[in-house]
């Protein structure tokens, strides 16, 4: 099943039983922007890099998290059954991790690996964008 597809069916879920669902969206472009060029050289480092963000991301978490696939910038993280304040936990945990990591891929300091985030749930409404908005971003991935 694809990314968006399981997007789709945990928001169903949650809908049907009245569950939390949330989404953590890392962007990893800004950090790779700063430290690797646009060259063919950079385009390989670029897929290496983020092949590694995105296994530090799935060894980060739950067995019943999905993680979007890693050939975009942006990485999707769907949480089942976790709540906003236990995805901002979560999101916390991965982004000292990412720091760490991007400090020791790039050997810059930690401030400049700083990772932004976006965080949707549901039911909750408190995020600037709803799961649902999310699902058109990551099909095809």
């Amino acid at each position: 099943m694809e990314f968006a597809e399981k997007i789709n069916f945990e928001l169903k879920r949650a809908e049907r039983y009245r569950c939390f669902v949330s989404l953590i969206v890392f962007n990893i472009g800004p950090v790779m922007d700063l430290s690797i060029n646009g060259s063919a050289a950079g385009a390989e480092k670029r897929r290496d890099f983020m092949d590694r963000v995105s296994q530090l991301v799935r060894h980060s978490v739950r067995e019943v998290d999905t993680v979007s696939n890693s050939s975009r910038p942006r990485i999707g993280l769907l949480l089942p059954e976790t709540s906003r304040q236990g995805a901002e936990a979560a999101a916390r945990r991965v982004v000292e991790a990412l720091a760490k990591f991007c400090h020791d891929y790039f050997n810059e300091s930690n401030d400049d690996c700083l990772v932004p985030i976006e965080i949707s749930s549901f039911p909750d409404a408190a995020g600037a964008r709803s799961v649902t908005s999310y699902s058109e971003e990551f099909s095809g991935n």
